[in-house]
C-alpha cells in the first residue's frame, strides 16, 4: 500500500515545460493539509467547535482537488490555486478566531512554496515574497482593529497553537526535504569526487606514495612552521635504489614497477606515523620526519635499510633482492628547503660511490 502511494506521489508530469519536483512538492503539501484539517475536525469536536465542521470538510476537499490537478499538466495553475486557497482560509480563520489561533504562520509555508515550486524569475519570486509579508502585516493590523467573531477558550487556543505550529514545521520541513534531496545528493557526490581527484593529484599512481608536487607543498608548510617556531626539528632523507637499472634491464620494466610497489609498502609499514614517504622521481624517494632529529631519523632509516636488504621480491618464479642508499640531514631554516635537499643529495651521491647500501649523515 505504501509503495503504491509513494509511486502515485512521485509520478512524473507529462509536460516538458514542468518539473516533477514542483508537482511532488505540491502533492506532499496537499496531503499534509488534508491531514491538518482532519486533525482540526477532531480538535473542534473535542473542544466544542462543531460549527466549523463544514468549513474543514470543504477545505479538505479543496486540497484534494489541489492534489488531483498536479496530474493534469497544469502545475502552474495548481501553484496559483494553492496560494489563493491557503490565503483565503487564513483570512477566514483570522476573522473568526483572531491572531491567537496562529494560522498566520502558514504564510511562511506559502513563502517556501513560492521559492520551491514557481517557474517565475527570481525578481518575481521576491515580489511575491514581499506581497506575502504585506499580507501578514495586514492581518496583524486587522486583528488589532477588530475583535474575532468567536472568543476561543484557553484550551482551544492552546490546541490551535500546538496543531498549527506542528503542521507548519511539518510542511516546511517536507517541502525543503523534497526540494533539496537531489541537490544535496549531487553536492555529496561532487565533494567525494573532488576529494578523490585531490587524492589522485597528490599521490604517485604507481606506488601510492605522495608525489613530488605534494611533498614539496608539505615541505613548504613545514618550513613555515620551523620559521614560526612551531616545529622543533625536521629531518629529511633522500634515497635511491641501488643498481635499479640492472633490475629493469634483466627482468623488464614491469618487474621494476613491482619492486617499486613492494618498497612503497615497506616504507609505509616501517615509517608509518613517524614521517612522510614520497616518490621524488624514478627510483628516488624522499622521506620527511617531523619533530625528529637526525640521530633519531638515522635509527628509523637504518631499520628500514636492513629490512629492505632482507626483503625478497618474487616475480615470475624469480627471487629479486635490492638495497638502498640514503642521504640524511636536518633542516636548517637559514638555508631553506632547496639547499637542504641539495645537501642530502650530495650525501646520497657520496654513499653511492662509497659502497652503497648505507646511510650517509
Amino acid at each position: 500500500m505504501i509503495r503504491k502511494l509513494t509511486k502515485v506521489i512521485l509520478q512524473d508530469v507529462k509536460s516538458e515545460n514542468e518539473t516533477k519536483k514542483a508537482a511532488v512538492i505540491l502533492r506532499m503539501n496537499a496531503i499534509i493539509m488534508c491531514i491538518y484539517f482532519l486533525v482540526l475536525l477532531c480538535a473542534f469536536f473535542i473542544t466544542g467547535g462543531a460549527n466549523l465542521f463544514v468549513v474543514c470538510i470543504s477545505l479538505l476537499c479543496a486540497y484534494g482537488v489541489s492534489f488531483y490537478t498536479t496530474y493534469m499538466n497544469c502545475t502552474r495553475k495548481s501553484i496559483i490555486f494553492v496560494h489563493i486557497l491557503t490565503g483565503g482560509w487564513i483570512i477566514l480563520f483570522i476573522r473568526d478566531f483572531g491572531w491567537d489561533c496562529g494560522v498566520q504562520h502558514f504564510i511562511f509555508v506559502l513563502l517556501v512554496l513560492n521559492f520551491t515550486t514557481s517557474y517565475s524569475k527570481f525578481s518575481w519570486k521576491l515580489l511575491v515574497g514581499a506581497a506575502l509579508c504585506v499580507f501578514r502585516l495586514a492581518l496583524n493590523v486587522y486583528t488589532m482593529t477588530y475583535d474575532p467573531v468567536f472568543i476561543m477558550s484557553k484550551n482551544m487556543q492552546i490546541t490551535f497553537q500546538v496543531i498549527n505550529t506542528l503542521f507548519v514545521f511539518i510542511s516546511i520541513t517536507t517541502i525543503m526535504a523534497v526540494f533539496t534531496e537531489n541537490s544535496q545528493e549531487m553536492e555529496k557526490k561532487l565533494v567525494i569526487y573532488n576529494e578523490k581527484l585531490h587524492g589522485l593529484a597528490a599521490l604517485d599512481p604507481l606506488t601510492g606514495l605522495l608525489n613530488r608536487r605534494s611533498i614539496r607543498e608539505y615541505l613548504e608548510q613545514k618550513e613555515k612552521e620551523c620559521r614560526d617556531g612551531k616545529l622543533q626539528s625536521l629531518s629529511l632523507a633522500l634515497a635511491d635504489i641501488d643498481f635499479f637499472k640492472r633490475v629493469n634491464d634483466t627482468y623488464g620494466h614491469e618487474c621494476g614497477d613491482v619492486v617499486l610497489q613492494h618498497l612503497a609498502d615497506l616504507f609505509e609499514k616501517c615509517i608509518g606515523m613517524k614521517g612522510k614517504s614520497s616518490r621524488w622521481g624514478g627510483e628516488e624517494f624522499l622521506f620527511v620526519f617531523d619533530n625528529i632529529n637526525g640521530d633519531d631519523a638515522m635509527i628509523i632509516l637504518d631499520e628500514l635499510r636492513r629490512k629492505i636488504q632482507m626483503m625478497e621480491i618474487n616475480y615470475r618464479g624469480e627471487s629479486i633482492k635490492v638495497t638502498m642508499t640514503f642521504g640524511l640531514g636536518e633542516f636548517d631554516f637559514k638555508k631553506g628547503i632547496d639547499v637542504t635537499i641539495c645537501d642530502i643529495d650530495e650525501k646520497l651521491y657520496h654513499g653511492k660511490h662509497s659502497g652503497r647500501n648505507k646511510i650517509v649523515y
